[in-house]
C-alpha cells in the first residue's frame, strides 16, 4: 500500500513538473523586461487584475509597437485564423476540410480586394495612421520571431509567417463579409417568389412592416459651405466550419444629460457576435503624450473599433443595410464566355487561383467575373440549385479600397463631433451604426455606409436581370441624407439593428433589419425616467424579456383545444401568464420554442424542403416573419401540400403542440414543474481546434446556463431546432457602460477572458462573471493602474 501511495505521489509531482515545463515553453510573459529593436525609448505595460494591458510610451510609434507585441502574445492564433479566412489560405494550415471555405472567400473577392487596398495603401504618402499601423506590425512580428508561440502551432505542426499590412486588410474584408446578409437570404427569397408565388411571400416580412419599430432620424443643421454639423445649443453549413466567429448584430444606446442623474452622457454598447474562445474583442489602454485611449480591438487590428477617451466615446452596431445584389446573367448563345448586357455582349473575365492544402497537392480552380461581379453558383449551393444561369454578386464593399484604418484612427483622436462625423464618412462598407457621446453633452448616431440608389421597380431581395442595365443602381445617396440623429429632443439615441425611419426622400432604405423588439424595450425603458445611472441601467442591459413571444403564444393557445394540456397543467399555467421573460427557472420558454419549431416545421418544410427550411431558420426572415406566420389565419403556409386534404392553422398548431409535449415529457420527465429553461440551455465557447476531440476538453470554455432568448435586449441567441436543447451561439461580445461624470469608473465584461493563450491566468476568468451578469472596471487612472498592477512588462 505504501509503495502504491509513493508511486502515485511521484506521478503527481511528475505531472505537475511536466505541466510547468509545457507552460514555460508555451505560456505568455507578463513580467520582466523585453528588448525590442526599433523603439525610440522605453515603454511600460501594466496588466490589471483581468489581463488588460495599460501601455505607457513616449510617442505614438512606440505605443503601437508595444501594443502589437502584447496583442500577439495573447491572441496570435486568433490573428492567424482571421487573416487566413480573409485571405483564402485556411486550407494551408487546416487541410482539405476547409478548401471550400477558401474557394468561397476567393470567389467573393475578399483576398483580391485586400491586395487592391494594400496597393493603394503603399502608394500613398506617409500618414500618422500608416506609421502607427506599421509600428504595430513590427511589434507583432517581434513576438513571432522571439516570443513563446502558442501551443496550437505545435499541435498543428506549423509555424506562423510574419504579419503584413495585407493581412490587416484581409481581416477587414472578413469582418465586412460577416455583415453581408444577402448571401444567406436572397437565394431563399428568390426561390419562394419563383416556386411558391406572392401569396406565400406576402406572409413573410421581406420588407419592413407597420408593426416594426423604427429608429428615429434627427438631421442636424449644416454649414452650407462645408456640410459640417452646426450644433444647436446554404451557405450556412459552409459557414459553420469557420474557425472564427461571425458578427451578427448589436445594441447601443446613448442617453443625454437631460435623462441622467449625473447630468452627463451615459454611454452603452454591447456588440452581438458569435461566441468563440478567445472572444472577439481584445481590450487595451494606450497612453502617450497627447493621447489617452481605451479600445476594443479585433485580432490583428491596431486601432480600436470601439473605445473611449475621457472626452468622447465611440460604439458600433450593424446597420444591416442591403449593400449586395445578385444579378442572374444570360449567356451569349454563340459564346459562353460572354453575357448579354442590353443590346451588347460583355466578356466573362476568368482567372485561375491556386489553393495550398496541408498534406495534399495544391488545388486549382477558376473564378469568373461578369460586369456585375464574381459568379457565385459554385460556392453558394443554394444558387446552383435555383438556376443554371450564372449569378453574379454585386457588393459595395469590393467596389473601392477600404479606408477602415484611417477612419478608426481618426475617430479615436477626434476633438469634437464634427471630426467624428468626418471620420465616419470614410466608411463605405460594411454598413455600421456609429454611436457617439461626449463630455460636452452631445449624443449622436450615424448610419455609416455608401448607399446605392436603386430604381423604384427593383426588389433588392430577389435576383435581378443581369441583361437589363435598368436594374442596376443609378448612383449614390449623399452622406448627409444617410439615416442619423444628432442631439434629438427625446434625449437619447439607440440602434438595435432595426429599420431606420424614412430618408429625406420619404423611402425606407432596404436592408436585413430586425423587427425592433430590442429597440422598443430600450426606447420605452430609457424614456420612462430621467435619473439613469451607471448602476441602474445595468438591469436594462441584462434584460431577457421579449414582449412579442407572449402574443405568439396567445395566438397559438387560441387555436388549440385546451384538453390537449391534460396532465400538463403547470406548463399551461406558465405560458398563459408568461410576460416574455427568460428566467432560468421559467417553464414557458421551454415549451414555447419547442412548440414554435414544430409549428413552423409543419407549416413550411413541405414547401421549402428540409435544407431550405433549416436555412430559413438561420436568416433574419425567421425573426422578422414569425409573428405574421403564427398570427395570420388564412396563410397558404398552413396547408400541407404533401396531403390530399387542406390543413388549417388549428391542425398544424395542434400537431406541433402534441409533438412538443410528448418530446419534452421524454426529455425532462412527466413533472412539468421540472421543465426549467436552464435545463434546455448550453453555453460553450468553442476554440478553433475544439472541433476535434479530445481538444474540446482542453481549449473550449464551458459556462453556466444563461438566459438564452431571441430578441431580448441581452440577446443570447441560439438555433431554433427540434431537439429541445439550445446551444447559445452568440451574444454580447462585451457590455460597456460609461458615465461621463466619472469615466475612470467605466465598466465592461468579456464572455471568456482577455487572453487566447491556454496557459494564461486570463484565459477564461471572466466566463462566470459574464454568465452571471457581473461587470469589471475599464481602468484609465494612472495612479490606480500602477499601484494595483501585479504584472509589469518593460520594453527596451
Amino acid at each position: 500500500m505504501k509503495k502504491l501511495l509513493f508511486a502515485l505521489l511521484i506521478l503527481f509531482f511528475i505531472l505537475i513538473a511536466g505541466y510547468q515545463i509545457v507552460k514555460y515553453q508555451f505560456g505568455p510573459t507578463y513580467n520582466g523586461q523585453i528588448e525590442m529593436a526599433g523603439l525610440s525609448a522605453e515603454s511600460e505595460v501594466f496588466y490589471d487584475d483581468f489581463g488588460i494591458p495599460h501601455i505607457y510610451a513616449s510617442n505614438e510609434e512606440d505605443a503601437y509597437m508595444t501594443l502589437g507585441y502584447v496583442h500577439a502574445q495573447d491572441r496570435l492564433f486568433q490573428m492567424e485564423m482571421m487573416r487566413r479566412v480573409g485571405s483564402g489560405t485556411l486550407a494551408e494550415m487546416l487541410g482539405e476540410d476547409v478548401v471550400d471555405i477558401d474557394k468561397f472567400f476567393r470567389t467573393l473577392g475578399i483576398p483580391k480586394h485586400a491586395r487592391w487596398t494594400t496597393e493603394v495603401w503603399e502608394k500613398e504618402s506617409n500618414t500618422p495612421w500608416k506609421s502607427a499601423t506599421e509600428a504595430y506590425i513590427k511589434g507583432v512580428n517581434h513576438f513571432i520571431q522571439t516570443g513563446n508561440l502558442p501551443l496550437e502551432y505545435t499541435l498543428l505542426g506549423t509555424k506562423p509567417r510574419e504579419f503584413t499590412v495585407n493581412d490587416i486588410h484581409s481581416i477587414v474584408g472578413y469582418m465586412s463579409f460577416t455583415f453581408a446578409m444577402a448571401m444567406k437570404t436572397d437565394p431563399l427569397v428568390t426561390k419562394i417568389a419563383r416556386q411558391l408565388g406572392p401569396d406565400y411571400l406576402n406572409v413573410l416580412s421581406v420588407h419592413t412592416l407597420p408593426q416594426h419599430h423604427l429608429i428615429q432620424n434627427n438631421y442636424p443643421q449644416r454649414n452650407p459651405e462645408n456640410s459640417e454639423i452646426v450644433l444647436e445649443t446554404g451557405l450556412s453549413e459552409l459557414l459553420d466550419k469557420l474557425p472564427v466567429p461571425l458578427l451578427e448584430g448589436s445594441n447601443s444606446w446613448v442617453i443625454g444629460p437631460s435623462r441622467t442623474a449625473s447630468g452627463e452622457v451615459l454611454f452603452l454598447n454591447d456588440t452581438h457576435i458569435g461566441f468563440a474562445q478567445p472572444s472577439v474583442w481584445y481590450e487595451a489602454h494606450l497612453e502617450y503624450p497627447g493621447f489617452s485611449f481605451y479600445g476594443n480591438h479585433l485580432a490583428g487590428m491596431p486601432f480600436g473599433l470601439v473605445g473611449h477617451t475621457k472626452e468622447h466615446s465611440i460604439g458600433l452596431t450593424m446597420f444591416e443595410n442591403d449593400d449586395q445584389d445578385f444579378f442572374e446573367e444570360k449567356l451569349n448563345p454563340n459564346n459562353p464566355n460572354e453575357t448579354i448586357y442590353g443590346e451588347d455582349f460583355r466578356p466573362l473575365n476568368k482567372r485561375i487561383e491556386e489553393i495550398g492544402v496541408k498534406g495534399k497537392e495544391s488545388e486549382s480552380f477558376e473564378i469568373a467575373e461578369s460586369v456585375h461581379g464574381p459568379i457565385m453558383n459554385s460556392v453558394i449551393p443554394e444558387i446552383g440549385k435555383l438556376t443554371e444561369n450564372p449569378v453574379a454578386s454585386w457588393w459595395v464593399y469590393i467596389l473601392e479600397p477600404s479606408r477602415a484604418m484611417e477612419a478608426t484612427y481618426k475617430m479615436a483622436r477626434a476633438k469634437n463631433i464634427q471630426e467624428v462625423e468626418s471620420a465616419v464618412r470614410l466608411i463605405h462598407a460594411p454598413g455600421l451604426n456609429v454611436m457617439y457621446g461626449d463630455k460636452s453633452g452631445n449624443i449622436a448616431w450615424w448610419a455609416a455606409a455608401k448607399l446605392p440608389i436603386r430604381p423604384e421597380h427593383v426588389n433588392s431581395k430577389i435576383f435581378l436581370d443581369g441583361s437589363n442595365p435598368s436594374d442596376e443602381p443609378a448612383g449614390w445617396i449623399p452622406f448627409e441624407e444617410n439615416p442619423m440623429s444628432i442631439n434629438p429632443s427625446s434625449g437619447f439615441v439607440a440602434s438595435a439593428n432595426n429599420q431606420p425611419d424614412t430618408l429625406t426622400n420619404g423611402i425606407f432604405y432596404p436592408g436585413y433589419y430586425y423587427p425592433g423588439d430590442r429597440y422598443n424595450r430600450i426606447a420605452k425603458t430609457v424614456t420612462s425616467r430621467t435619473d439613469w445611472t451607471q448602476e441602474n441601467i445595468k438591469e436594462l442591459q441584462l434584460e431577457a424579456i421579449n414582449e412579442n413571444h407572449p402574443l405568439n403564444i396567445k395566438s397559438m393557445l387560441n387555436a388549440v383545444d385546451k384538453e390537449l394540456f391534460k396532465g400538463y397543467e403547470p406548463v399551461l399555467k406558465a405560458i398563459e401568464s408568461w410576460d416574455g421573460n427568460h428566467d432560468l427557472e421559467s417553464l414557458a420558454p421551454t415549451l414555447y420554442y419547442k412548440w414554435t419549431y414544430h409549428t413552423l416545421y409543419g407549416m413550411m418544410a413541405d414547401e421549402l424542403g428540409e435544407a431550405d427550411f433549416a436555412n430559413f431558420l438561420r436568416t433574419f426572415l425567421y425573426i422578422r416573419s414569425l409573428p405574421n406566420l403564427i398570427r395570420t389565419e388564412d396563410s397558404p403556409w398552413w396547408d400541407n401540400i404533401s396531403t390530399p386534404s387542406k390543413e388549417s392553422k388549428k391542425d398544424i398548431i395542434e400537431v406541433g403542440l402534441k409533438k412538443a409535449l410528448e418530446e419534452l415529457k421524454e426529455q425532462f420527465g412527466a413533472d412539468t414543474n421540472q421543465w426549467e429553461w436552464q435545463k434546455a440551455v448550453i453555453l460553450e465557447h468553442p476554440h478553433p481546434l475544439g472541433a476535434k476531440k479530445p481538444l474540446d476538453k482542453i481549449f473550449n470554455v464551458k459556462a453556466p446556463p444563461v438566459t438564452a432568448n431571441e430578441e431580448s435586449v441581452n440577446k443570447l441567441a441560439f438555433q431554433l431546432n427540434g431537439s429541445g436543447i439550445y446551444k447559445v451561439h452568440s451574444g454580447p461580445a462585451m457590455r460597456i457602460i460609461i458615465d461621463f461624470k466619472e469615466v475612470d469608473a467605466a465598466v465592461s465584461v468579456l464572455p471568456t477572458g482577455q487572453s487566447g493563450n491556454y496557459f494564461s491566468q486570463w484565459y477564461s476568468d471572466q466566463a462566470e462573471m459574464y454568465a452571471y451578469g457581473e461587470y469589471r472596471p475599464m481602468l484609465m487612472n494612472e495612479s490606480i493602474i500602477k499601484s494595483q498592477s501585479k504584472n509589469k512588462l518593460k520594453f527596451k
